[in-house]
C-alpha cells in the first residue's frame, strides 16, 4: 500500500472513528453531568465557551464576556478559541467522547445538527419561556435553520451569504468593469479574461478561488445531498463533470490558481489585499474585517446565476449558539446567549463581524452607525432577499468523509490524470458507498 494510499485511509477511518464515538455518546448525556465543584455551591457559576475566529473576533469576544461578567461578577466563562469551523468540529468531537463538552457551542451549520441529532444539544424551549432568552426581535425564517421537529436547538447569531468580494480601486486602476449585481456565470468569465490581460504578472488570478461546487449544484437545480442524506442530491453526473470542466478550463487559462481549495486566512496575506487576486469567493461577513485591515472599502458582489430561471443564491446563519446536554449550568448558557444576541452594547463591540445580527432592532441600531464597508453585507442581503432560494438541508455527518473523498478527485482532475467525466462517476461511486455505510468506500 502506498503511503498516499495509507494517509487516505487513516483519515477516513478516523473520520468514522469520531462519528461513531459521537453515536455511542447519545443516550449518556444525564450520566455525564458532574456533581457540583466547591466553586458552585459557593456561588459562583463557571462555564466554557467555545469558537472559532482571528485575532480581532477573539479581541472582541473577550470584552463582550467582560462586559456581561459587570452584571453577572459570580460567572466566570472560560473561553477555547480557535482559527476554524473544522478545529471546533473536531475539538468538540474529542470533548463529547470526554462528557466534557463547552456549555456554549458556537456551531456551524454544517455541523451543529450532528450534536442535535444525537441529543447533545440543549433544547432552547424552557428557556424561552422562563425568559432567560428572548428570541422576540428574531423573525422565524430567521430562527428555522436551528430548529427540529419544531423545538428550536440552535440560534442564528448573524446571517451572511457566499459572496464574491472585491477591491473596487483595484478594477478602476486596470481599467476593467465590474460586474452589475444581476451579473452569469458568461459575464464572469468575460470578466476574468479581461483582467488576465489588464494584469501580465504570472502570479495574479483574477479569481482568488472557486466557488463552491454545491453552490453550482444549486443552480443547476439540484443539491449535494438527497434531503434523508443518504445519497447525492442529483442523478445524471453531467452536473458535477460540468462543474470540473469549468474549473479545469479556468485553471488551464491562468484565471485561477490550481492549488487555490482552501479559503486564505482573512489576515494581511489575503490576496485580495496583496493585488494577487480581483475576485475572492469568502462568506459576507468577512469583508467588514478584510476592509479593516485593508484600509480601504472592498465590496460584495453575490455569486452569478449559472442557469436562467434558476435561482442557487441563498442566505444562510453564519453560525450558531447552542447549550450542550452535559452543561451544568443551561440557565446560565442561556442568558449568556441571549445577552449575545439582544445587547445593544454587546453588538456595538461585536459590531455585525460574525454576520448582520439576527435581532431586528439591533441590525438596524448598526446599520445606522456604519461606515460604508460595514454597510456592504447589508446591502448584499438586502439585495438576496428577493433574489435567493432556501437554504438546503444540514449535510449527513459523513460529508466530512465524503468532502475528503471530492478534493481527492478535484485533485486528479487539476493535475490532468483523471477527466472530468470520469471523477464524476467515481466520486458517485465513493460518495454513495459512504452515505450508505457500505465498507471499503475509499479513494482507490
Amino acid at each position: 500500500m502506498s503511503v498516499k494510499r495509507q494517509k487516505r485511509l487513516s483519515w477516513i477511518l478516523v473520520s468514522v472513528l469520531v462519528l461513531t464515538v459521537m453515536a455511542a455518546c447519545n443516550n449518556s448525556n444525564e450520566e455525564g453531568k458532574e456533581k457540583a465543584t466547591e466553586a458552585d455551591k459557593a456561588g459562583e457559576i463557571n462555564l466554557k465557551f467555545i469558537w472559532w475566529g482571528k485575532e480581532q473576533r477573539k479581541e472582541d469576544t473577550l470584552k463582550v464576556i467582560e462586559l456581561y461578567k459587570k452584571d453577572h461578577p459570580n460567572v466566570n466563562i472560560e473561553t477555547e478559541d480557535f482559527g476554524g469551523t473544522n478545529d471546533v468540529s473536531t475539538q468538540l468531537a474529542m470533548e463529547t467522547a470526554d462528557q466534557n463538552t463547552a456549555d456554549i457551542i458556537q456551531g456551524d451549520y454544517g455541523f451543529i445538527f450532528n450534536y442535535i441529532n444525537r441529543d447533545l444539544i440543549e433544547p432552547l424551549g424552557p428557556h424561552i419561556e422562563n425568559k432567560n432568552l428572548s428570541i422576540a426581535d428574531v423573525s422565524p425564517a430567521t430562527l428555522a435553520p436551528g430548529m427540529k421537529d419544531n423545538e428550536l436547538y440552535a440560534v442564528s447569531i448573524g446571517i451572511n451569504s457566499e459572496a464574491l468580494l472585491y477591491d473596487p480601486a483595484f478594477f478602476e486602476k486596470v481599467g476593467v468593469e465590474v460586474p452589475a449585481m444581476d451579473y452569469t456565470l458568461d459575464d464572469l468569465y468575460k470578466t476574468l479574461v479581461q483582467l488576465k490581460e489588464a494584469v501580465n504578472e504570472p502570479d495574479f488570478y483574477p479569481l482568488g478561488n472557486m466557488f463552491d461546487v454545491s453552490y453550482y449544484l444549486r443552480a443547476k437545480g439540484v443539491s449535494m445531498y438527497n434531503a434523508e442524506g443518504t445519497g447525492l442530491g442529483y442523478k445524471d453526473d453531467k452536473y458535477l463533470e460540468e462543474y470540473l470542466v469549468l474549473y479545469k478550463k479556468w485553471v488551464d487559462e491562468g484565471l485561477i490558481s490550481s492549488g487555490s481549495t482552501k479559503r486564505a486566512g482573512n489576515d494581511a496575506d489575503h490576496p485580495l489585499i496583496t493585488g494577487k487576486a480581483a475576485l475572492y469567493s469568502v462568506s459576507s461577513n468577512a469583508s467588514t474585517l478584510l476592509s479593516k485591515i485593508a484600509g480601504r472599502t472592498l465590496q460584495l458582489l453575490p455569486l452569478p446565476e449559472v442557469t436562467k430561471g434558476i435561482e442557487g443564491k441563498f442566505i444562510k446563519p453564519s453560525m450558531f449558539l447552542a447549550v450542550s446536554s452535559y452543561s451544568k449550568h443551561p440557565e446560565e448558557a442561556a442568558k449568556f446567549i441571549d445577552f449575545f444576541i439582544n445587547s445593544k452594547e454587546a453588538n456595538d463591540i461585536l459590531n455585525g463581524e460574525r454576520g448582520v445580527p439576527v435581532s431586528g432592532v439591533i441590525a438596524k441600531r448598526l446599520s445606522d452607525k456604519l461606515d460604508e464597508a460595514g454597510k456592504q453585507q447589508y446591502e448584499l442581503l438586502d439585495y438576496l432577499s428577493t433574489h435567493s432560494a432556501p437554504i438546503d438541508p444540514p449535510a449527513p455527518s459523513s460529508s466530512i468523509v465524503v468532502n475528503n473523498a471530492y478534493q481527492l478527485i478535484l485533485k486528479r482532475v487539476m493535475s490532468g490524470s483523471t477527466a472530468p467525466a470520469k471523477a464524476a462517476q467515481d466520486y458517485r461511486t465513493e460518495a454513495e458507498g459512504i452515505l450508505q455505510g457500505k465498507k471499503g468506500a475509499e479513494s482507490k
